[in-house]
């Protein structure tokens, strides 16, 4: 088995993910091997060191490139991953820097090596993995089967809103399946509250009935236009509106940072000649746009935000389903939509970044495609939920 260091975030939150991935992968396994500069054996398993720039050979600086706000404790292990595997080449590390466009720091890896390796080994050495919920349930595509395991075996894992204190409370008065949920349900309302307690309890029916179960009725939905926004998030960059108008996919392009602007307005005056209702996933598309007409002084109105409606939130407050998350792909996977690419919120970004680098056209097509697929699966499960409703 192969394991990069770009595994290790992977593993650090649910290894379950990761080896599933790292066995899919196999068939590029000579690949994977031919291109790695720094690789090294550790409990049965070849170990590969990729970084994303030689900041100098004399000394040896490296550099590992991330997205986010701020330095984790995984950036830490997977520092240490890289170090220990290229000094196990016998070259001679001085620096690791890890940067983002947040920050740029030089890290300290060598005091998370025996945590790191104790890590590698576990994962290394067991097969099997117990399935646990994470933020990586949202975009991963082994969720369904993780979610087969779980409702076989009734456990709350997957209910939603239930973790940390809320399921250490249950637990300890008995309540472990979702069975226990409906049956113990005087004691599940004095621990929790009525109101959480009725939709744990449609919760639990829908998984085990393996059905949508209304919690409360659905308001009047009209026609309207449908929204997704794609970002490079390295540079605070929205390339790509995407809109779904009466079946026409119309997509706003911006080519570079410096049409950000006016391709902002042209989607801002489309949107305004009508007065159809905005919808989309949940509240990244009306954040985006609140910082966008901050950042280009464009006046928008308190009625041009109240037609934005979020689906994300219609589910959650009206209706209970048998699915492992809430994610656009969840939900609309449950219903039968699939989409044509690979992509997911993360993986598009690292396409965009590949796009920029490249100028491969083929790159951006299958982006438009995607971001095509996500405004018709809003639409495909707001008539979904219509239906649910009937």
């Amino acid at each position: 088995m192969v394991i990069s260091s770009k595994d290790v975030k992977t593993i650090y939150f649910c290894p379950r993910k990761a080896k599933f991935e790292i066995r899919n992968r196999e068939k590029n396994k000579k690949f994977l091997l031919s291109v790695a500069t720094y690789q090294t054996d550790a409990f049965g398993c070849i170990l590969i060191a990729e970084v994303d720039e030689i900041v100098s050979e004399t000394p040896f600086i490296v550099k590992i490139l991330k997205t986010g706000k701020k330095l984790s404790e995984y950036h830490m292990l997977e520092s240490a991953f890289v170090g220990y595997v290229i000094e196990s080449n016998g070259k001679k590390l001085d620096t690791i820097i890890i940067e983002s466009p947040y920050y740029s720091v030089s890290v300290n890896w060598k005091p998370y090596v025996s945590r790191m390796l104790s890590m590698i080994g576990s994962f290394c050495e067991t097969d099997e993995f117990r399935v646990m919920k994470t933020h990586l349930c949202r975009t991963c595509p082994f969720s369904s089967e993780c979610f087969k395991e779980i409702v076989n075996s009734e456990s709350l894992t997957f209910l939603h809103g239930v973790k940390g204190k809320t399921l250490e409370k249950l637990n300890s008065y008995g309540i472990n399946t979702l069975k226990d949920v409906i049956n113990m349900s005087p004691i599940v309302e004095q621990l929790i509250g009525k109101e959480k307690t009725k939709r744990l309890i449609v919760q639990a029916q829908s998984i085990l009935e393996n059905r949508p179960i209304l919690i409360r009725p659905v308001p009047k939905i009209s026609e309207g236009l449908y929204l997704d926004i794609e970002s490079y998030t390295p540079i605070n960059f929205d390339y790509l509106f995407g809109i779904l108008d009466d079946g026409v996919y119309i997509p706003f392009l911006a080519s570079d940072p410096s049409s950000e602007s006016n391709v902002f307005k042209e989607v801002v005056k489309y949107i305004s000649k009508t007065n159809k209702p905005v919808y989309h996933f949940h509240n990244y598309e009306i954040n985006r746009f609140k910082k966008l007409a901050r950042k280009y002084n464009v006046e928008l109105s308190k009625s041009f935000f109240n037609r934005f409606v979020d689906v994300y939130k219609l589910y959650i407050d009206h209706v209970a389903l048998p699915v492992p998350s809430h994610s656009l792909k969840s939900i609309a996977r449950y219903f039968g939509f699939n989409w044509r690419t690979q992509l997911n919120g993360q993986l598009v970004v690292h396409s965009y970044a590949e796009y920029l680098a490249t100028g491969d056209e083929r790159i951006l097509q299958e982006i438009l495609t995607y971001n095509e697929d996500d405004v018709r699966a809003t639409e495909f499960i707001l008539k979904k939920l219509i239906e649910i409703s009937l």
